[in-house]
């Protein structure tokens, strides 16, 4: 259970990342999964996990095509300011 939070929690890091913090640039959830050594079945799994939380929209399921929300956004800020303090 603590893997897959990490793991979920690198995951949406790496989003607001590669999507340099912007709700419109869109990236490929199954590149970044694989990126951190995942194999598509395991980034699927994640990323529709930060899909029904509402921090990620999906585009496309087929080919992995999603982008931040507003709410991904301010959750990875928040925690990186808790990180801050």
């Amino acid at each position: 259970m603590a893997r897959r939070r990490r793991q979920r929690r690198e995951f949406l890091v790496g989003a607001y990342e590669l999507a340099d913090g912007s709700i419109s640039e869109f990236i490929n959830g199954y590149d970044l999964g694989s990126s951190m050594g995942m194999a598509e079945v395991e980034a699927r799994k994640i990323f529709e996990y930060l899909e029904e939380k509402g921090w990620v929209l999906v585009d496309d399921h087929r080919v992995g095509t999603l982008r931040l929300t507003a709410a991904g956004i301010d959750e990875v800020e928040s925690r990186a300011q808790g990180e801050d303090d």
